[in-house]
């Protein structure tokens, strides 16, 4: 089984807007894979997502190889297997081989030692003003989505073959599309139905910006699902913590002051945002009930994603 918790659109049934981005997807950056499906039942979340990874990661001027030592920095900080892996061969195919065999090996050369701390860490930033909203929107990017991952992908899985011709370890497997080839920026904030005019200072006038704020406008609207004490517990949880956890002993008193009907909900969006692989089946079916739907379940894990992924932003 490759997702949890959800049963994506298939692309030969995606319509609308789904439909747009998986056309985008194949055509700009690779097939189909399940990091893009898992969020086709919120295409709210979709669209700004993968217009995110788009404009800071696939388009740009700052070289590509450079952007995928963030990509595998901050996907092995977060023990994401799934992303570690796909983009450590995106780095080999975008010219970076000898920095990914140095990487996968768990040595840092000494050409990316300080964009690998920064990616691991934030603080002092080794590139310009004018490169940052690709380095930070990639970064932000993958914090988002190795959380996802972590809750919506089967723990063992990696990805298949990324080149043409190779045999792929399941049906799907991503391909790169010419990864090197240059994109025009913007073109994926046609996909928003809104595009927001005000950005951080960080994005400048690049369409990251408003690429970022769509996602974090749509991811935290999710927040809607939980009543004002909970959202307020999830809030100051995810601030108490640093990085990912591999335990959830501390949840329990976390969730202390809550009643027992907004636990089950503000856990999900805790576990989301600090310690996304320990969500259960039994966590999600306390939740959902017969109440809730596949759309809202993302929706809710989207909220903890970018409750956490807009702490990580400060340090950046």
């Amino acid at each position: 089984m490759i997702f949890r918790h959800v049963t994506p659109v298939p692309p030969d049934d995606a319509t609308g807007q789904v439909a747009a981005v998986y056309d985008q997807v194949d055509a700009e950056f690779s097939t189909i894979g399940p990091a893009v499906m898992m969020l086709s039942k919120a295409p709210e979340l979709l669209v700004p997502g993968w217009a995110l990874l788009r404009e800071s990661l696939v388009a740009g001027t700052v070289p590509r190889w450079r952007k995928e030592v963030v990509t595998v920095t901050v996907s092995r900080t977060n023990q994401c297997a799934y992303d570690t892996a796909g983009h450590l061969v995106f780095l080999r195919l975008a010219g970076g081989s000898h920095v990914a065999d140095a990487l996968e090996r768990g040595d840092v050369p000494d050409e990316v030692a300080d964009l690998v701390r920064w990616a691991r860490s934030g603080g002092t930033r080794p590139f310009t003003s004018v490169e940052a909203p690709e380095f930070i929107g990639t970064a932000l990017a993958l914090h988002f989505v190795n959380r996802l991952v972590h809750v919506l992908l089967a723990g063992d899985l990696l990805p298949g073959a990324m080149k043409e011709g190779e045999p792929g370890a399941f049906d799907g497997a991503p391909i790169a599309r010419a990864i090197q080839r240059q994109r025009t920026p913007g073109e994926s904030l046609r996909l928003l139905t809104e595009v927001p005019a005000s950005v951080p200072s960080w994005a400048g006038d690049s369409p990251v910006g408003p690429a970022y704020v769509a996602l974090r406008n749509a991811a935290t609207r999710g927040g809607g699902l939980l009543s004002e004490p909970a959202r307020k517990v999830v809030v100051d949880t995810i601030r108490q913590h640093d990085g990912l956890r591999g335990d959830r002993g501390w949840l329990a008193e976390s969730l202390e002051p809550l009643t027992p009907e907004d636990r089950p909900g503000a856990a999900l969006a805790i576990l989301a945002g600090v310690a996304p692989s320990k969500v259960t089946t039994e966590d999600v079916a306390s939740w959902r009930g017969d109440r809730f739907s596949e759309h809202c379940l993302l929706h809710l894990l989207a909220y903890g994603a970018i409750t956490a992924v807009s702490r990580v932003e400060a340090g950046y």
